[in-house]
């Protein structure tokens, strides 16, 4: 008997196309056998032998790992996540990298910025068949361990999985790098530098964030005997019985994960008011973290046009951003910053000369 085997599938060459941040330049990449062989900004050179994938930069995309009922429907996606969104369900696309039994990971976009992603690969044309988060890149790391990404000095990004098993993605400035959120305290860090990591994923089997549709071809089907027919009813009988049983203890689920948010409630219009206010208390506060996000940036970038100054120290309280400078010169346009931001503020001399001990209030103007 002659065996034949089958050789493996070497593994596809990629086109990663990645935006800029703002006006910067877009970033490509050709990836060969898993490793970038050639590399630029702007629009890559034509004739490149390989399948053109759009990347998502890592502060454009969000991160979600939350409980999930069994059999959720991918339109059902957003609901999970209404509480948690600045924007609509319908002005954000989200999707799922899958996840352990009772729970789904989401990744979520902002649909118009997708749209002009799309429009501008057109114009170089170039149409993606995948599009993948700029967090898959990198492997998967081990619990207890993360990846710190530096891709220039303004940004950092971190892909890590707590002991526990639970995965976190952020991106973050990297003049901020000592004060990252307490998730991150204890994971193993292995560093990694430059545009592009030098070993990527299997890319051939990574999950693709939005990928493009394909038109099918319309089939008939063979007309069934009649026995073959009325079994089916049966069994379309017996499923839709089964479902209503199902959607009948989901009911009940639900329920007991309402109550144990709201506490005991005396009807269930007592509940929805406790769920609105708690809904409310968390947009304020992403509300908050956007202001503190703008801040940052204002305030980091003028301190790189005046190297004269120095930040000290930072601490964040919820609703008030503290923050200690020292240098020589002009001070900081503190008013402007905190206007611009839409936040109180209030300015205090230092115990030395030239030190100012600044304290932003996120919630004067709510």
């Amino acid at each position: 008997m002659k065996l034949e085997w089958r050789r493996p599938t070497a593994p596809s060459s990629w086109l990663l196309l990645k935006p800029g941040a703002e006006q910067a330049a877009w970033r490509w990449a050709l990836v060969e056998a898993g490793s970038p062989v050639r590399q630029g900004q702007g629009m890559p050179p034509s004739g490149l032998s390989a399948r053109p994938a759009l990347i998502v930069p890592g502060e454009a995309c969000s991160h979600f790992q939350v409980p999930a009922p069994p059999g959720l429907k991918r339109e059902e996606w957003p609901l999970l996540l209404e509480d948690r969104l600045l924007q609509g369900a319908e002005e954000v696309l989200c999707t799922s990298l899958g996840g352990a039994a009772g729970e789904l990971r989401l990744v979520t976009v902002e649909r118009q910025r997708l749209d002009d992603w799309r429009a501008v690969c057109a114009a170089w044309g170039v149409v993606p068949e995948r599009c993948w988060a700029e967090f898959q890149l990198l492997p998967e790391p081990a619990p207890g361990c993360c990846w710190h990404w530096r891709q220039d000095e303004t940004r950092d990004l971190f892909k890590g999985v707590c002991v526990e098993g639970r995965h976190h993605w952020l991106a973050w400035p990297a003049a901020l790098a000592d004060q990252r959120p307490a998730q991150w305290e204890g994971l193993q860090v292995d560093p990694l530098e430059g545009d592009w990591p030098a070993h990527l994923g299997a890319l051939d089997t990574l999950p693709g964030l939005f990928e493009q549709r394909r038109g099918g071809r319309r089939t008939e089907l063979p007309r069934l005997p009649w026995r073959l027919a009325v079994a089916c009813l049966a069994l379309t009988g017996i499923w839709g019985g089964l479902w209503f049983a199902q959607q009948w203890r989901q009911a009940d689920l639900y329920r007991a994960q309402v109550q144990a948010v709201t506490g005991q409630q005396a009807t269930a219009r007592q509940a929805a008011q406790v769920l609105k206010r708690l809904r409310e208390a968390d947009r304020e506060r992403q509300l908050r973290l956007r202001q503190l996000e703008g801040l940052q940036t204002e305030l980091h970038g003028w301190l790189r046009e005046h190297p004269g100054w120095r930040l000290r120290g930072v601490r964040f309280d919820g609703q008030r951003w503290h923050v200690r400078v020292d240098g020589e010169g002009d001070a900081p346009p503190w008013q402007a910053l905190a206007s611009a931001a839409g936040a109180g503020v209030q300015v205090q001399p230092g115990a030395r000369p030239a030190q100012w001990q600044v304290v932003f209030d996120l919630g004067a103007a709510s």
